[in-house]
């Protein structure tokens, strides 16, 4: 199975990133044999326009490499710092460009990220409002990552809460493994109908 890592923060070498790495090295462990990460700070998505329906050819390059990664994935997990009380807006935009023929009915794990003791909003803005149009599956557990700079920073735990997240982690990603083997059967036999590809 392949697993697609989004690490949402807007800026370069961020904690969002930090969270994601580890993610990334723990996914092996979960029978995904191959996980990639977009990274929205290093490599940020031009602001979505229209055109991209009927020009593709003038968007970046690397946008069709993300694309692949995204259609070919089994399953993703978004690292979303918690920004002005709200998910970035780097996600946001990132959801406009994907729709379900590539995202469509695949699981996600959400991990909210703070620095301080919230954290929690991006979890419900992310339920709420994303996954109309691209028709991705939350999966139930989500992550909040609260003081997220005091964790994950050394290989081996530090202390009870960073053993506590890294145990969270572990059994996220468990769970994440089994939605990506339930949902690929529905997939490939999914009656995709272009004229109900938005939501209502």
């Amino acid at each position: 199975m392949k697993l697609v890592v989004i690490s949402a923060s807007q800026r370069h070498s961020s904690q969002s990133r930090k969270v994601a790495n580890y993610i990334i090295k723990q996914s092996a462990g979960f029978d995904f044999k191959q996980t990639s990460l977009i990274d929205l700070g290093e490599h940020p998505l031009p602001l979505w326009d229209e055109k991209i329906w009927k020009h593709a050819g003038q968007w970046p390059e690397w946008l069709g490499e993300i694309t692949v990664k995204i259609k070919e994935a089994d399953a993703y997990v978004l690292v979303i710092p918690e920004w002005n009380g709200a998910a970035t807006p780097a996600i946001k935009n990132f959801l406009l460009f994907f729709g379900e023929r590539e995202t469509g009915h695949k699981p996600v794990l959400l991990i909210s990220i703070s620095n301080e003791a919230n954290g929690q909003y991006p979890v419900s803005d992310m339920r709420a409002f994303g996954g109309k149009n691209n028709k991705w599956i939350y999966i139930p557990d989500h992550l909040i990552i609260r003081y997220v700079n005091e964790l994950l920073n050394k290989s081996e735990a530090t202390g009870e809460n960073d053993r506590n997240i890294r145990a969270r982690i572990a059994y996220s990603l468990q769970q994440l493994k089994l939605y990506a083997k339930q949902l690929r059967p529905l997939r490939e036999n999914y009656p995709f109908d272009e004229r109900f590809k938005y939501a209502m």
